[in-house]
């Protein structure tokens, strides 16, 4: 991690040099990649303010606290920094990046059978005259009771133009 600690009105000692470092040192554990911080800590009178900045991941978070006393506004702006870490790792966690997303898996359109209802009035008729009847007539298919066996038929022209004959048993 990269640490630039400079004083404005003050001077900066090595107590508070190594008291910043070990404050800074537990806030790694928020970060995936290095973190660059700058601390500014200043003096105006009986004010004491400890700003940090820290970047990570090419985010800029920051913090100033002001009190009393120089310890005690290094202890503050580190609890703030720690909790926007804290919540900048959760949103990191919760949101993924577009990259990373899986486009969603267009599903099949089901195709619900669609059910047409046709009353038939069933003539007794050969086999020539159904096929008649289904030249002359513009649908596809004509229902007939064949006199020659006596069975219910049906009889179809496919797109093709082909015609089918298909006996209908009746359980």
């Amino acid at each position: 991690m990269q640490l630039t600690i400079a004083g404005r009105h003050i001077e900066v000692t090595q107590a508070l040099r190594d008291y910043t470092k070990l404050r800074l040192k537990k806030l790694s554990r928020y970060s995936f990649k290095p973190i660059e911080a700058a601390v500014r800590l200043s003096v105006e009178k009986y004010r004491h303010t400890a700003e940090i900045t820290l970047w990570v991941d090419g985010n800029r978070i920051l913090a100033e606290e002001e009190t009393d006393e120089m310890y005690r506004s290094i202890d503050m702006a580190m609890d703030k920094i720690e909790q926007r870490l804290r919540r900048y790792k959760e949103k990191l966690s919760r949101h993924k990046p577009p990259s990373a997303r899986k486009p969603p898996v267009p599903r099949p359109a089901k195709k619900t059978p669609v059910l047409t209802r046709e009353a038939h009035i069933v003539a007794t008729l050969s086999l020539d005259d159904a096929l008649s009847r289904l030249a002359s007539v513009k649908t596809d298919h004509v229902v007939f009771f064949d006199d020659t066996d006596e069975q219910l038929k049906l009889l179809m022209r496919g797109k093709n133009g082909h015609v089918e004959l298909t006996e209908l048993i009746i359980d």
